[in-house]
């Protein structure tokens, strides 16, 4: 046996010299808990040796005093086991140190806490030093940048980036760089289209005795006051848009792909506990699936009709329950879902709606580690593999959330830095269209006749609420597939042929206007606009009042023809805008923005049923007007065949999220990271876009 070395022995001879000073502390505690019990509580002074000092309290009570250095209890002393072993730290220790009845976890940077497993928050002290964005993990942390930006080699600084650099972000235009963006300048008469990267000068049109000028509606442009130029489309009526940054909405992928994915590696068996404040108007979708692949075992809760209703498989066995309240009534509701003794137990606002017994447990044991995969706003196989097929598209919002008793900022803080992630903070119910984008739907509007040898009949009847933001643009038509815009319905402030400015609603088939009527646009009212178009007859009706005809009788014909033509064939129905087709063919062909709610043939236009929605579109919910001291308009709301709404309401739920292994984030705005340790489950963030009058806004 080699002798010890002497710096072993100098740590032996300190750790028994400390262990019997301790044991001197522990032995003078409780004689004075003996001699002044007023003062010193024996019980309490007994409970906290044991419990620090198990051991040395263990050696005090057997062999006495420690001041009389009895060989037993020297003995006692020296025999004490290595505290670190099982090393009682966790993964946040540098070093665990054996104290002779004690331990003591030496922790790395960023971790706390007497067994090192307590995360330091750095974003909470000086927003960690970063310039922009902090996220925080598990023992470390990382600054990021907001859109336009990009961090300096420090990790922390953010600079603006400039755009305009290699001369790709404007083409022929002149970019000018901006703080965090840029803008494609044209000189005066000219428009930039963001599709082709060039300026052009309007269209202008000749006709008998005269000419028209067409502005790119697409980008953003309508005519100005003198009917020869153009300028920008201007919101005329303020919605409260505030967003809030604590909210997720589930809406934001039209694809069906969730909008988080989460997965939870667990040494032991773990039972599911989750909970969090839900709002929407939405009748149908998911709120979020927890389990294993879609043969394994797994639920999903969503809502049908406006009722919770649970998905489950346990080996292969499927089942669906609903129950509860409607909660689609745009005030926030508190649900939790929890494992419990071979049953599921569901919550609404503390109240259990669902008590349901299961054959197993979601967490699955693979390779030595217990499993979940976790995704919300959306299920990770396709809807048709369901117990029962449901739309999983939700407008919806989540706040407060928390899966499985955790702690995890990291979701918190991506949503925090990209709006496009957030809902609104206050809400009504109806679509709203914020002014980019569109949606489409493939319609049938012809009807084929039994009688042998008689010829198809068609009718369009459109019903439509709106509550405009601009006074200009598209709120639907029909586009046939060679991109003719065969009829639409839209909002124009000028007179075309008699060249006044004018607020107007107009039915046209092509570039024809068939019927215009006059409406108050910026008012903040809700306004309704009919709609009826058949072989023989077109009306216009705007709250009630019925327009007059723009064509003769001849005219109206003929292009009613023409409309019956482009109808036998294949047509698209757009709402709220139009594709990439020529500015002149159609009198509007910019994206109309503001609240909207359409009815097609007697039968209610459902956004998450749309053939495409863009992202930004909102299916079921929108802000609300704002007064001119800021105020929201209280609404007026109208009956139609979606129902009557309902006034939001709020309450105040405070959570933590739970550490996961691995994360992924659909869809954010596109950030700039650097991490200041290793993050192999760091978010992926991109953008998406789309015609607009500016690249970024």
């Amino acid at each position: 046996m080699e002798p010890a070395s002497p710096s072993a022995c100098v740590s032996a001879s300190v750790s028994v010299s400390l262990s019997l000073s301790l044991s001197l502390f522990l032995y003078d505690l409780l004689q004075l808990s003996e001699e002044n019990p007023w003062y010193f509580d024996r019980d309490c002074i007994e409970l906290f040796s044991f419990f620090f000092f198990p051991t040395l309290f263990d050696c005090i009570t057997k062999h006495g005093s420690p001041y009389t250095k009895s060989p037993e209890f020297v003995t006692c002393v020296q025999n004490l086991p290595d505290q670190c072993s099982p090393n009682p730290c966790t993964e946040g220790t540098q070093v665990c140190q054996d104290l002779m009845g004690n331990f003591y976890c030496q922790c790395r940077a960023g971790w706390g806490g007497r067994l090192c497993d307590r995360d330091v928050n750095e974003c909470g002290q000086q927003n960690g030093g970063c310039n922009h964005i902090c996220f925080n993990k598990p023992g470390s942390f990382h600054c990021a940048c907001y859109s336009g930006y990009a961090l300096s080699h420090d990790g922390r600084t953010c600079q603006d980036v400039d755009e305009c650099a290699n001369g790709a972000a404007c083409g022929e235009a002149h970019c000018q760089n901006l703080p965090g963006s840029y803008s494609c300048l044209c000189d005066e008469g000219y428009a930039f289209s963001s599709q082709e990267k060039a300026c052009r000068d309007q269209a202008c049109i000749n006709s008998p005795g005269g000419y028209s000028c067409h502005c790119d509606g697409c980008g953003g442009l309508k005519l100005s006051p003198d009917m020869n130029t153009c300028e920008d489309i201007l919101p005329c009526m303020p919605f409260n848009v505030a967003k809030s940054m604590k909210s997720l909405h589930l809406g934001r992928m039209f694809s069906r792909t969730p909008v988080i994915r989460l997965r939870f590696k667990r040494l032991q068996p773990t039972r599911l506990v989750t909970e969090f404040d839900f709002r929407t108007y939405d009748p149908e979708g998911v709120l979020f699936f927890a389990g294993g692949h879609q043969d394994s075992t797994w639920i999903v809760l969503g809502l049908r009709a406006g009722l919770l209703e649970l998905q489950l498989r346990y080996h292969g066995v499927g089942r669906v329950t609903s129950s509860g309240p409607v909660i689609n009534h745009g005030t926030w509701q508190m649900i939790s879902v929890e494992e419990l003794d071979r049953n599921l137990v569901i919550e609404v606002n503390k109240d259990a709606v669902m008590k349901i017994a299961v054959a197993g447990d979601l967490f699955q044991l693979d390779r030595g580690l217990y499993h979940l995969n976790l995704t919300v706003g959306g299920i990770p196989f396709k809807e048709k593999d369901l117990v029962q097929p449901i739309n999983p598209r939700l407008d919806g919002c989540m706040r407060s959330w928390n899966w499985l008793n955790g702690e995890d900022t990291t979701i918190q803080e991506t949503v925090k830095a990209n709006p496009k992630m957030q809902c609104f903070s206050v809400t009504e119910k109806g679509s709203f269209y914020p002014g980019s984008g569109f949606a489409f739907y493939s319609l049938d509007y012809t009807r084929t006749s039994l009688d042998v040898g008689t010829e198809a009949t068609w009718q369009i009847e459109v019903m439509a609420w709106i509550r405009p933001a601009t006074d200009t643009g598209v709120l639907l038509a029909l586009v046939a597939g060679d991109h003719v815009v065969a009829l639409s319905v839209a909002l124009v402030d000028y007179h075309s042929t008699k060249k006044l400015k004018k607020q107007l609603v107009i039915l046209a088939v092509e570039s024809v206007t068939l019927a215009l009527m006059e409406m108050k646009v910026c008012d903040g009212q809700e306004h309704q606009v009919a709609v009826s178009v058949r072989k023989d007859e077109a009306t216009l009706e705007v709250d009630g009042t019925k327009s007059q005809s723009e064509v003769s009788s001849a005219g109206l014909r003929e292009s009613l023809a023409v409309l019956g033509r482009h109808l036998q064939g294949s047509v698209l129905t757009f709402v709220r805008g139009l594709p990439d087709v020529p500015v002149t063919s159609a009198p509007v062909t910019a994206f109309y923005r503001g609240c909207m709610t359409l009815e097609v043939n007697q039968k209610a236009l459902e956004l998450d049923e749309a053939t495409y929605k863009h992202s930004d579109i909102m299916s079921h919910s929108g802000p609300l007007v704002e007064q001119e001291d800021g105020r929201p308009v209280s609404p007026t709301h109208h009956m139609s065949s979606s129902g009557h709404r309902t006034p939001t309401g709020r309450a105040s739920f405070q959570t933590a999220f739970c550490l996961v292994t691995y994360m992924y984030i659909a869809e954010g705005t596109a950030v700039s990271h650097q991490s200041h340790s290793p993050d192999p489950g760091s978010p992926s963030m991109w953008r998406t876009g789309t015609c607009q009058s500016r690249p970024r806004e």
